[in-house]
Order: C-alpha cells, then sequence, then structure tokens
C-alpha cells in the first residue's frame, strides 16, 4: 500500500520498507552481528532513508521516523513486523542480554528479501548504514542517534516526525576558522550586534 505525499512530505512505499527490514535482517544476520535487535533495526532503516535522501535525492521507502527516547524509530516499523510474521516471511529469536532479552527479526527460510525493489545506489547507501553501525550493539546505536541525527535533536520532544530535509543538517562541529567567517558574516549583515 502507498501513502499518497502531502506537501513536504514523502510518499511512503511499504512493500519496499518490508523489503529493507528483510534487507537488513538478512544482511545481519550474513555479517554475524551479534548486536542487531530491534533498537539497532530502526537506527538502521532510519540511516539508510535519510542518507538515501541527502546522496540520492530521496528516501528510499519514504517511511516517518519519529523522536522518541531511544532514537529515530519507524511509526509503521510494528505493523510491517506483524504483516511480516502473519506471511511466514520473519521470525523472532529471544537472546538473554543480561537482565533484558534482545528481540532479533530474522528472515524465514525463503523469506530474504526481494532486491529488485532497490536500485544499485540504495542498495549501497544500505550497505553504507551496515557498514557504519556495525561495531554498535542497540544501545551504542541509540547513543549514536542521539550524536549524529541533527533530525532526531531539532524534533524537540518524543512523537514528533523527524523532516527528511534534517538529513543535510551536519552535526559536527564547526572548525574555528569557519566559526569566525560565519561570526563575521552575521555582525556584517548587521544581524546581531557587534
Amino acid at each position: 500500500m502507498r501513502h499518497m505525499a502531502q506537501p513536504g512530505k514523502q510518499s511512503f512505499d511499504r512493500d519496499k520498507f518490508k523489503e529493507m527490514v528483510l534487507y537488513f535482517s538478512v544482511r545481519s544476520s550474513e555479517l554475524e552481528d551479534e548486536g542487531f535487535g530491534l533498537v539497532k533495526l530502526n537506527m538502521l532503516l532510519y540511516r539508510a532513508d535519510f542518507e538515501a535522501y541527502r546522496t540520492l535525492g530521496h528516501p528510499i521507502t519514504g517511511e516517518t521516523y519519529e523522536r522518541q527516547e531511544y532514537g529515530p524509530i519507524a511509526r509503521d516499523l510494528p505493523i510491517v513486523l506483524d504483516e511480516l510474521g502473519a506471511s511466514g516471511r520473519l521470525c523472532w529469536e529471544h537472546i538473554p542480554a543480561g537482565p533484558h532479552t534482545r528481540n532479533v527479526p530474522r528472515a524465514m527460510e525463503g523469506g530474504g528479501p526481494d532486491r529488485t525493489h532497490f536500485s544499485e545506489d540504495e542498495l549501497q547507501v544500505m550497505e553504507r548504514a551496515l557498514k557504519e553501525l556495525a561495531s554498535r550493539g542497540g544501545k551504542s546505536a541509540s547513543f549514536w542517534s542521539h550524536e549524529q541525527s541533527a533530525g532526531w535533536n531539532l524534533a524537540g520532544e518524543d512523537g514528533i516526525a523527524i523532516e527528511y530535509r534534517t538529513a543535510f543538517i551536519s552535526t559536527d562541529p564547526l572548525s574555528p576558522d569557519l566559526l569566525k567567517e560565519v561570526s563575521d558574516y552575521v555582525h556584517q549583515k548587521g544581524w546581531l550586534p557587534s
């Protein structure tokens, strides 16, 4: 099912989103990613969609991500996981992790992703997301999102949708030279007193 885009919003491709969920589940298993679970899946989905928007000019799926305590969360993910489970394409592995249980979505035999849903550029973006978050578990991926997601920080409070255009905002600190240049420009324009 495809939602129609509202002005300033991306169109959501539910089928493609399902395939991306399966893609990350399969690839994380192939890469023997011991930190993969529900939190990290959300971070991978977010990273891939927002990085595609930044580098390709469009998100891969158009999913809406919202700010939550542990980072950006895909709004449709719970329903999509249920649908994938009901169709026999996904199951859950429950792994003890200290006092908690890590819930890991796993593609069922023969239930892997249909990669034809993705362009070669989109697959490369998804692989970069896997590589970027490879060394992180759920908690570390959550901290990463707090540091690296300008959109998560700008949303301000939990439940607010993160705008795709925030993908263009860097969270890297400005160099002293660039900071001085910006400060001089602002003062030159009279936007702030000297």
